[in-house]
């Protein structure tokens, strides 16, 4: 009576147990199978005991299975557990925790196993999911490596944890020091930049980041970085570690330089003369445009003169020795105008071979002193043939004056004066 009570008991337990359970003969066949069993693998129990356990287990993990089973036989251990994939009825994959244990009868002989199967499904695709994320983040960073340095480090800085190859790609250095002391990528900080990096990390981290500054390697080259910082924190707000990824942004930079650089040029090229190399007519406006207000505004303090310089017979030397002579009077004659110049003056190419000459606070009897010594001695030029070409001018000088509106009528007076000289020198010479 006692052994059917027992019986029941163990029956009743056997099949309502909530982890799958089996009886499997010697040779793999069901003896007996629960519920939860058939339920895992998707059949009803009926269908289940007709089939052994090599219909049901994936072809990559038989072998495995079948080794660890005749080692068992043998006596080698008592059983033997093992994660495998089984084949669903509707037939997809499905992970179980499976463990063997055998029974033998009072000779020793094998009588049956007890398999014990636990659904582990979720737990090993969660497994792999992570697994694939965590390849997909290492491929990530790897990819990024040429330009980019990542490692995980202590809130302390004292232990790293993770460092990819861009520190040894962008620093020129082991990765091991860095896992020897994770603050030594300080010490190749160029030596402007170390010491505002120094005080950061030494005040302590509490809060994300962005840096820039340079490091020197060893080679010799310098290199810019951009360094970012971002804590990660536990469930309770404390900080656990600390994700630091430094940039090198060194194309960057000499993309913005060689920008700034060619902007440099272009705003030079607008504002100057193609041939002369002196400012061009607008520029030269505005410069002098520029001084009639300031002079508006201070009114009699001080004054300024400008001069207008026109060549004389320009047209007669294009006519007889040619435009490229003619080219080399208007620079000879710019060169001659900006060798003499003060830095605060101005000197600009008004129009052919007009120029004008901007004399700061300068009154207009010194003015005249500096024409007349600026063509003391006559600019002169060589034609391709070698013959001497006497490049002469003349000058017109107008001193500011209350009265000017606007720059034009401050130009307009220079302008007349210098036709005042022309018309003398004309006189002269047919005189």
């Amino acid at each position: 009576m006692a052994e059917e009570v027992q019986s029941g008991v163990f029956q009743s337990t056997f099949e309502q147990c909530g982890i799958g359970l089996a009886h499997v003969s010697p040779t793999g066949d069901f003896i007996r199978v629960n519920k939860a069993l058939s339920d895992f693998l998707g059949y009803c129990p009926e269908e289940l005991i007709k089939l052994d356990f090599q219909h049901i287990t994936h072809p990559d993990f038989l072998d495995s299975d079948l080794q660890h089973v005749n080692e068992l036989i043998d006596g080698i251990y008592d059983s033997y557990q093992m994660e495998k994939m089984y084949l669903h009825k509707d037939g997809h994959t499905i992970w179980g925790k499976l463990t063997v244990t055998l029974v033998r009868n009072e000779q020793g002989e094998p009588q049956y196993f007890i398999s014990v199967v636990e659904d582990i499904d979720e737990k090993k695709r969660f497994e792999s999911r992570f697994q694939e994320s965590q390849e997909t983040f290492r491929l990530i960073v790897s990819a990024l490596s040429d330009r980019m340095a990542v490692w995980v480090v202590t809130p302390n800085m004292k232990h790293l944890t993770y460092l990819n190859e861009g520190y040894t790609h962008i620093w020129g250095r082991a990765g091991k020091e860095m896992y020897d002391d994770p603050c030594s990528f300080i010490k190749h900080i160029h030596v402007a930049d170390r010491n505002r990096i120094l005080q950061h990390y030494q005040k302590g981290i509490e809060e994300p980041w962005v840096h820039e500054y340079r490091i020197m390697r060893d080679d010799g080259t310098l290199r810019y970085i951009r360094e970012r910082g971002q804590l990660i924190h536990d469930l309770q707000g404390n900080v656990t570690s600390v994700v630091i990824t430094a940039d090198d942004i060194s194309k960057d930079m000499q993309l913005n330089e060689a920008l700034k650089s060619a902007n440099h040029k272009l705003n030079v090229l607008s504002r100057t003369d193609g041939l002369t190399g002196i400012d061009n007519r607008r520029e030269c406006l505005r410069r002098v445009e520029e001084e009639h207000q300031r002079l508006s505004r201070i009114s009699q303090k001080t004054t300024s003169t400008l001069a207008f310089i026109d060549l004389d017979d320009f047209k007669g030397i294009n006519d007889k020795y040619g435009h490229n002579v003619g080219d080399l009077a208007l620079k000879a004659l710019s060169e001659r105008l900006t060798s003499t110049m003060r830095c605060n003056d101005v000197v600009g190419r008004y129009g052919g071979d007009e120029f004008l000459l901007l004399l700061r606070d300068t009154a207009q009897h010194d003015a005249q002193v500096v024409i007349e010594r600026l063509f003391a001695e006559p600019v002169e030029v060589k034609s391709e043939q070698g013959e001497v070409v006497t490049v002469r001018c003349s000058v017109g000088i107008s001193q500011w004056q209350t009265g000017f509106n606007d720059v034009q009528s401050w130009i307009d007076m220079a302008d007349q004066s210098m036709y005042e000289v022309k018309a003398v020198k004309h006189s002269t010479i047919c005189g």
